[in-house]
């Protein structure tokens, strides 16, 4: 079985998404939603990004603020 889905380059969703389209398109919510899935682009969550802060040092070159 291992040797069949490595031949198969398919994913799973790309794989539902062809079967729903040869029976003539998403019917009900559920296969609507698969297809949306598939079609919408992938964008990271704002929640995802990450902040990156830097901290400059204040003061002299022995470390200690003027």
């Amino acid at each position: 079985m291992k040797k069949k889905q490595s031949k198969n380059k398919k994913g799973i969703l790309e794989t539902i998404y062809d079967t729903i389209m040869e029976k003539g398109g998403p019917v009900g919510p559920i296969s609507q939603s698969l297809v949306d899935i598939w079609k919408k682009p992938i964008e990271p969550d704002p929640e995802d990004k990450k902040i990156i802060i830097s901290f400059l040092k204040k003061g002299g070159s022995n470390g200690k603020n003027n």
